[in-house]
């Protein structure tokens, strides 16, 4: 039988087949097309792709007014997400949903889902998510109603009156300046330079994995952050290490760096001009998990808490705002789209360097 009422069937021989509608007889009836594949979750994707090429970019999307949520997903993340975000965005697109919504809603027909079904769905979720988890998590369910709507597969959203927990903004793990040190001093005697070029550039781990010796500018002391690397897939998907284009554009930039940094590097190159810096066992990019694992290891030896590698970008960041570095030039070595992103995670910094100015002023220290 189908699977959640999505037309796709587990075949004797093995494989799934997944039916859709390519067009109709004299008489009305409808004729089928069919799709096959070892896997349900090829199928799935497929006949999204399939039923998009059919119908055209609006014609036939009535037929999702009839179906499910489940199936809506599909087209949306398939159709309308995929070809224009990362790939990191659309699988944690698809994580969430097929985590978190479908397991409860999503075989309900598009057209009898109601507030209720999502306002019960939220309440399920509250003691199992976190607030800002819960929150991204629906923010994704109500555009992708709101789509269905302004493609007319739906006449109204059932997205109305939907009450979540606001939560607080937790300030990040940051390095006090004896644990930076303490952290310093030992992988400096490791010669591991890749944690002191998060500390000392703020780099997301994605970039410094994907540095190559062309990337970095020794007679300005520049580095050039040009791409990024990432793990995606996951779920019923294997993963893999990819490398594309920055986060965004504001995170393509250029990075001067500190002079014993620049030192390091050149030494560590050797006199090499291409490749990847940081080399993983077969002589390509190191893996993204490597660096977080064996930072793990030298902070659990040393007694450091809750260290991971965007801890080191916040310190980086916490140093700067403390020895006075401005918002927008911070936001600017970050890669941060605006100055208001950096003030949302970093706030609690600036108030602390507001209060010891106001301190000075009023000759308290």
């Amino acid at each position: 039988m189908a699977r959640r009422g999505e037309n796709i069937y587990l075949r004797k021989d093995g494989r799934y087949e997944g039916r859709y509608i390519k067009g109709r007889r004299a008489d009305g009836k409808a004729v089928f097309g069919s799709i096959y594949g070892k896997r349900y979750s090829e199928v799935k994707r497929k006949l999204a792709r399939v039923k998009a090429q059919v119908y055209g970019p609006k014609g036939g999307l009535e037929q999702y007014a009839k179906c499910t949520l489940s199936e809506w997903t599909e087209y949306y993340l398939q159709v309308l997400v995929r070809p224009r975000v990362k790939p990191g965005t659309y699988d944690n697109y698809r994580r969430c949903m097929e985590k978190h919504i479908l397991p409860w809603i999503g075989g309900i027909k598009m057209k009898e889902l109601t507030p209720q079904d999502i306002e019960g769905t939220a309440a399920k979720l509250r003691d199992h998510l976190a607030a800002a988890t819960l929150r991204g998590v629906f923010r994704i369910l109500r555009s992708m109603l709101a789509e269905a709507v302004e493609r007319g597969a739906l006449d109204k959203t059932p997205y109305r009156g939907i009450r979540l927990p606001k939560g607080s903004t937790k300030p990040p793990r940051v390095l006090t300046t004896a644990e930076q040190s303490k952290l310093e001093q030992a992988i400096r005697g490791t010669g591991d330079m890749e944690y002191l070029l998060c500390l000392y550039t703020g780099l997301r781990v994605g970039e410094v994995c994907a540095l190559r010796w062309e990337d970095v500018d020794f007679e300005n002391g520049l580095i050039h952050v040009r791409r990024t690397a990432q793990r995606t897939g996951g779920g019923k998907e294997p993963t893999a290490l990819t490398v594309g284009t920055p986060k965004s554009e504001s995170s393509r930039r250029e990075i001067p760096l500190p002079m014993f940094l620049a030192d390091m590097l050149k030494e560590l190159a050797g006199g090499a001009t291409q490749g990847y810096i940081f080399e993983g066992r077969d002589g390509g990019m190191r893996d993204v998990r490597t660096f977080q694992k064996k930072l793990k290891r030298i902070c659990d030896g040393l007694g450091l808490k809750d260290v991971h590698m965007h801890t080191l970008r916040h310190s980086f960041s916490t140093r700067c705002l403390e020895h006075g570095v401005g918002v927008e030039v911070l936001s600017a070595l970050l890669g941060h789209s605006s100055p208001q992103i950096t003030l949302k995670y970093y706030a609690h910094c600036t108030l602390e360097a507001k209060r010891r100015s106001m301190a000075l002023l009023g000759g308290e220290a």
